[in-house]
């Protein structure tokens, strides 16, 4: 990991260092040329509002570049369907898709399996997000991607077939009230999978590590061992089949994700905003994985069913 990273933090710099003036003559750290103006026809639609600020319209074209459109992490459609391969889904099945981000999950499973996927968001900015790009790949009704309001999770009862909850939990303080409102939502005998974050073996040393990672994702991580997530499962009523250290294929997706990134900017280097949002998601990707390759950080899968 620290091969491919090294590469991108070497050609743009720390975030919190200087840029580099004393390039060689004729080599350009930066395309600062402002773009082309795109010429836009009668009938264009009127240019979107703009973003948020917590997802910058560079920071959401820099996600897409290096993990595919609609996803925020490695993996992609691929790993989306290998997870839920065992639901053995079809067109006839209505599924909870929890985590859902900016979708790319949840269009993936009903492009893959023409079941009916709904996916949650908690951040309401993602979500809309999300949404428009259903709507822009004509999957709005396939793959609805709605908010969820944490104060006050409400998922219909018992009205999916499965569900599928992705990194959804280790964000989220009271995670009791976010998982009863999924498997509430699923009937009784429908499978669940479940990925998230937990805690390795406990580490003082690590606390520094954890602290800088943390800053960078962004949020608070509130984080559990396996141990404690897997009896949480189990209390709010669902029958544990497998839990699964998926930490290594985790890592190895992230590796090639970016293997694949450095070669294309090596081919086309990109003006310093997008520059800027490359380095950002390099520094919190090296954070996680340093984290995850010390066994203080696991991510970790569960197959389970409803009872």
């Amino acid at each position: 990991m620290r091969g491919t990273l090294a590469q991108v933090m070497n050609w743009f710099g720390a975030p919190s260092r200087a840029r580099r003036t004393d390039a060689p003559a004729g080599q350009v750290l930066f395309d600062d040329r402002p773009p082309t103006p795109a010429v836009r026809r009668r009938l264009d639609p009127e240019p979107p509002s703009p973003p948020p600020a917590r997802w910058p319209e560079t920071k959401l074209k820099v996600l897409g570049a290096i993990w595919g459109e609609g996803f925020l992490g490695p993996g992609g459609a691929e790993e989306t369907l290998t997870l839920a391969k065992p639901l053995g889904l079809n067109q006839t099945h209505s599924v909870l898709n929890l985590g859902a981000g900016l979708g790319g999950a949840t269009r993936a499973l009903a492009a893959a399996s023409g079941a009916w996927i709904t996916g949650y968001e908690t951040d309401p900015d993602l979500a809309e997000a999300a949404q428009a790009l259903s709507e822009k790949h004509k999957l709005e009704k396939k793959a609805e991607i709605r908010p969820l309001d944490l104060a006050n999770p409400q998922i219909r009862a018992g009205y999916y077939h499965h569900a599928l909850a992705l990194e959804a939990l280790w964000r989220i303080p009271d995670k009791a009230p976010v998982l009863a409102a999924l498997v509430g939502g699923v009937k009784p005998g429908g499978q669940v999978v479940l990925t998230d974050l937990a805690l390795g073996p406990a580490s003082p040393l690590a606390e520094r590590a954890f602290n800088a990672w943390a800053q960078l994702e962004g949020v608070a991580p509130c984080l559990t061992g396996e141990k404690a997530l897997t009896a949480l499962l189990a209390k709010e009523g669902l029958d544990i089949r497998i839990c699964e250290d998926i930490t290594a294929r985790h890592i190895g997706q992230t590796t090639a994700a970016w293997g694949s990134f450095v070669e294309e900017l090596k081919r086309d280097r990109p003006a310093r905003p997008f520059a800027t949002q490359v380095v950002a998601e390099a520094e919190r990707c090296l954070r996680r994985i340093d984290l995850m390759r010390s066994g203080r950080l696991r991510l970790l899968r569960w197959h389970a069913i409803r009872r």
